[in-house]
């Protein structure tokens, strides 16, 4: 009897530990607030992140504060000159603005924001799938 106890217990600490991984955390400014990289960049799947950030854009760290400020700093390979920017970004439901970009998050799961953003790509509009990875 001892045994099926601690057998019962210890399915019940497990099953509770799984279903707070299901849940993923609010997307807030609190939550979302951090250093970020974007690591991928698609259009239907391909990969367009060396078309719409230049080489030396590509490794540079998107800071967002919970106050709503915003620091993109140019790291590792520095662009000439420097692209350092800062800035207020805001968040209204799911719709992320940084400076005058916006993007609406599909998926935030607290280490990774999962966005799309609308761009013209020569006088054509197309939606961009941004992955920002958190540093």
């Amino acid at each position: 009897m001892k045994k099926l106890i601690y057998f019962l217990a210890a399915v019940i600490i497990f099953s509770c530990n799984k279903d707070d991984d299901n849940n993923p955390p609010a997307i807030t400014m609190e939550s979302l607030a951090g250093d970020y990289k974007i690591t991928s960049a698609t259009v239907n799947g391909t990969d367009v992140l060396s078309i719409y950030l230049a080489s030396c854009q590509q490794d540079d760290v998107y800071t967002l504060n919970a106050d709503g400020t915003y620091k993109i700093t140019d790291a590792g390979t520095t662009c000439t000159p420097p692209s350092d920017t800062t800035g207020t970004w805001t968040l209204s439901g799911n719709q992320i603005t940084i400076g005058t970009q916006q993007f609406t998050v599909v998926n935030f799961n607290g280490s990774t924001i999962e966005a799309t953003t609308p761009v013209t790509q020569s006088g054509i509009p197309v939606t961009v799938d941004v992955v920002f990875t958190k540093q």
